[in-house]
């Protein structure tokens, strides 16, 4: 599957060569301030999130639950998105002492990998062995951010500042999937060995861009009349829609693989085996064979997020 590039730095070098360019009939009048930033954010995209969530209730009815009674052990625990740390720059422009408006950008990249494995054996007069493995199962989001803001400061002290804010603007955002698994039974009789396999690889992308907005409670500290160091705490909104993406799965010992393009939602799908049955929401760009009614909602990417950062600023 082709994966193209996230454009950090297209969109992040257009943007300084714009912001650079603009700025040179006003330079040395002080009025301009460039930051820079990294932080820490808090996040929960439950749509994402679903497809690991999907992967266990799979393995919980099809593997753990069938085996129950059996020795082995299953780590069935995949990895989620739950934080992320982005980093930016932003140009601001002082329209007063205590006013400014604000230009930004700013990105992040999460990835989160696990390898799965475990295994039941049964044994009597006989042994059979029946084991499970992922190497290793893949999930990743990455974002870039471009917003405009305005900025009020006031002052706590002779070099201290504190700063409320707020910014808006628009979001692009990629994620994709990869589920390699191999699935292994053996049965060992006496002298004799029985080994099969099954497995394959599952892979999908999403690609989406929307609006975003948050709101800034900073205190900056100068280090010298230009300089100084700041920290930041910021809410962000942004739920994305409108996702759409490729995908490509493939199986052991089947010539070829399956391709495929689609929007993005969430399906409802109902398994039902001897042993047990469950009802199971999975986030997929691939509706070949389902029912209209499966469909359970659209398929939404929630970046909203609390965030702590810091970073540098420079005035001229």
């Amino acid at each position: 599957m082709n994966h193209d590039k996230f454009p950090y730095r297209r969109l992040a070098g257009g943007l300084a060569f714009v912001l650079l360019f603009s700025s040179i009939p006003l330079a040395g009048q002080g009025r301009f301030q460039l930051e820079v930033y990294g932080g820490f954010s808090f996040l929960n995209p439950r749509d994402l999130n679903l497809l690991s969530k999907a992967e266990e209730q799979y393995n919980d009815l099809q593997f753990v639950e069938h085996y129950l009674g059996w020795q082995g052990y299953f780590i069935n625990d995949f990895p989620r998105v739950t934080t992320s740390a982005p980093v930016g720059f932003r140009l601001k422009y002082r329209l007063s002492d205590k006013l400014a408006v604000s230009v930004e950008a700013e990105g992040f990249r999460r990835i989160r990998e696990s390898f799965i494995s475990g295994s039941f054996t049964y044994a009597t007069t006989w042994s059979l062995t029946e084991s499970k493995d992922y190497a290793p199962y893949h999930l990743s989001l990455q974002g870039i951010s471009v917003m405009g803001g305005v900025h009020y400061t006031f002052r706590a002290g002779r070099n201290t500042e504190l700063e409320i804010g707020a910014a808006a603007g628009w979001t692009r955002a990629e994620f994709d999937f990869r589920s390699t698994w191999i699935y292994t039974i053996e049965l060992i009789d006496q002298d004799y060995i029985h080994l099969s396999e099954d497995g394959g690889t599952l892979e999908e992308t999403g690609k989406g861009d929307g609006f975003a907005a948050k709101g800034m409670f900073r205190l900056n500290r100068a280090l010298g009349r230009r300089f100084g160091l700041f920290v930041e705490t910021s809410a962000t909104y942004c739920r994305l829609k409108s996702f759409s993406g490729s995908g490509r799965e493939t199986r052991l010992g089947i010539p070829g693989e399956t391709v495929w393009e689609g929007p993005w939602g969430v399906k409802r799908e109902n398994v039902e085996l001897s042993w047990g049955s469950a009802s199971i929401l999975v986030p997929t760009n691939y509706w070949e064979g389902w029912v209209a009614d499966q469909r359970e909602r659209d398929f939404v990417l929630d970046l909203s997020a609390v965030r702590l950062s810091g970073g540098l600023y420079l005035r001229f």
